[in-house]
Formats: structure tokens, sequence, C-alpha cells
């Protein structure tokens, strides 16, 4: 692990204007083949290979069989920040009666769910619209029984702005879930070369946001949030997919002399009811024939240099699910 120091001159967040058009451009841009090329379809989440998950299909939607489980009363309201093509509130409405409400900073991934939910025969109680989710609609304030971010809230650049908004969602008592990478200690890297690792991550996939647990429990706490539940989900990632390999193929020929590795990312945190801490996966329960994917999420912007990771040495991040309640 990382010392426990820290220099201010290392952000946490990102500062930039331009952060949330960046982050527009690169999903407008690149949807379209993550949903054709990627593993899951419209749901270009992570697949996780937890106990019990023996199917490509039920690992891509193990995250969401988790938001399940949080769910509970008649018709509960449910709010995705950073809802991509709405896949999760599909699957979701698909297994239980909800109505569900999705925000995306990218007009192509809306008009994109708008056409899988008519698809799917599920416009009566699934939107999906274009949004910042650091400016919730008003049309959304205090509704949700759920809020959860999948992936989305590490493109922040203000965390204390998405946990303003998202606590402004929650009808009283409600819960959040974020699913994200997020650091394993506090400090800048030890060593340069450490510190590169974690810039090319935090370029290549637009990070905004990049905070430890205890950190984002500190700024979720001023908004009135406090956690119930954190599991480490890194035991259960696979890496290097191979969309990743070939995208990392491709910036290497042009750029060979500065191709690195990243560390290995761990993580998500889930807000909600306290529950058992998932432990690794038992020897022989590894998907046999399934191919590796990155720790570091969807396919890294092609304009830039590709994330990569190291094998072995300091764990730099972890992806935690956190959950936490009003």
């Amino acid at each position: 692990m990382l010392p426990c120091r820290w220099l201010e001159s290392w952000p946490v967040t990102s500062t930039s204007d331009g952060h949330a058009r960046e982050v527009r451009r690169y999903y407008d841009d690149n949807t379209a083949a993550f949903e054709r090329l990627g593993q899951g379809g419209a749901s270009i989440h992570r697949a996780v290979w937890a106990p019990g998950v023996s199917t490509r299909k039920a690992a891509m939607h193990h995250v969401d069989e988790l938001l399940l489980e949080t769910l509970d009363g008649e018709r509960p309201t449910v709010v995705d920040l950073g809802c991509g093509l709405g896949a999760s509130l599909l699957y979701l409405a698909g297994r239980t009666d909800m109505v569900g409400e999705g925000l995306t900073i990218s007009p192509r991934q809306a008009a994109r769910a708008a056409e899988l939910i008519e698809a799917a025969g599920a416009g009566d109680r699934v939107r999906c619209r274009e949004g910042n989710f650091l400016a919730l609609p008003a049309d959304l304030a205090g509704t949700a029984d759920l809020t959860f971010s999948i992936e989305a809230f590490v493109h922040s650049p203000d965390a204390d702005g998405y946990f303003r908004e998202a606590a402004r969602s929650l009808r009283p008592g409600g819960r959040l879930v974020v699913c994200d990478d997020f650091l394993a200690a506090p400090g800048p890297p030890a060593s340069a070369r450490a510190r590169r690792w974690l810039d090319e991550f935090r370029a290549g996939w637009h990070v905004g946001s990049l905070l430890t647990v205890d950190q984002v429990s500190a700024v979720a706490a001023g908004h009135g949030l406090h956690l119930v539940r954190d599991v480490d989900l890194t035991p259960y990632l696979e890496l290097r997919r191979p969309r990743d390999r070939v995208i990392t193929a491709l910036v290497a020929v042009g750029r060979p002399a500065r191709l690195v590795r990243l560390p290995r990312l761990r993580g998500s945190v889930h807000v909600g009811r306290a529950g058992p801490r998932a432990g690794p996966r038992p020897p022989g329960q590894e998907p046999r024939g399934a191919p590796p994917a990155p720790a570091c999420g969807h396919a890294p912007d092609r304009r830039r240099r590709p994330a990569r990771h190291r094998p072995g040495g300091s764990l730099l991040c972890r992806r935690r699910r956190i959950r936490l309640a009003m």
C-alpha cells in the first residue's frame, strides 16, 4: 500500500472547465463501438465474475443483481446518474416493478437509450435523458428510493457536487450505491513511475475524481449520507479484454516508446443496508475461457496513451462498491 501522505499539488478532483465536454465527446464518439464490439451489448460496464457467476451475461449484470438486493417496498423509484444506454435500468425493470430515471451527459447515448427502451416496451416505466448529474433536473429532486452510479462517478470533476446532487435526488431514508474505482491510499504515489501510471489512467479514462473510500465517505457525510456497506469487487474483475488489447496495440504503434503499465485498480462503494463482505474467489471458480478485461473499465480515449496494468507490485487503486444511506 502507498504511504498515507498528502501533497496539495496532486489533485484528487479535476478542475478543468472543459472536462464535461471531454467526457461527452468521448461517449458520443465511442458508445456505438462499445455496444457493437463489447462483451455486454448495451451494458458497457465491466464483467464481475463473483462466486456463483457462471455465464458472461450473469457477469455483466452482477452489479445489477446487487442493486436488486437493495430494492424493497411497492414500486420503488430508481435514478441512475450516468446511465449510459439504460441497460441497468432495463435489467431492473425486467425483474421488479419499479420506475426508472436515467441521466447521461451524452446526447447520442440518450437517443440510443430511448430506442432500446421503446424496443423493450418499457417506455411507461423507464426514461433516459441527456443531462449533467452535477445539476440534477428539478423533477428528480426527492424522488428516489435508490440512486446509483456504475463507473460514472469517476468522471465527475466535482466529487462534492456529485454527492450533493445524489443526496438531493433521494427521498428520506433513500439509498445511494456507487460502483467505481477508488484510490487505495490518500497520498500521491511514492515514485515518479507510479505517478505516471496514475496520470495515464486519469487521462485515458477522463477521470475527474479519484479518491479513497474514506475520502468519499467524508464528502458524502457532508450531505447527510453515511457509509453502510463497502464491498471489494477487485478479485472478480477480468484484465485486458480483447477490445482493450487491440486499442493498446494500435496506440502503441504510434507511440511505442511511451507505452507504460498502470497499477491494478480495486473497488466499488455501496450505500445501503449492511451485509457480508465478499471474499476472494475460491480456487477453481475462475471462469473458463473468459477473455481478460482491464480493471480500468471502458476502452481508453484513442487520442491518448492507453492505460495498462502493472502485474503485481503496490496496489494504488481499489475497485469498490460502496452503499450509503440517508
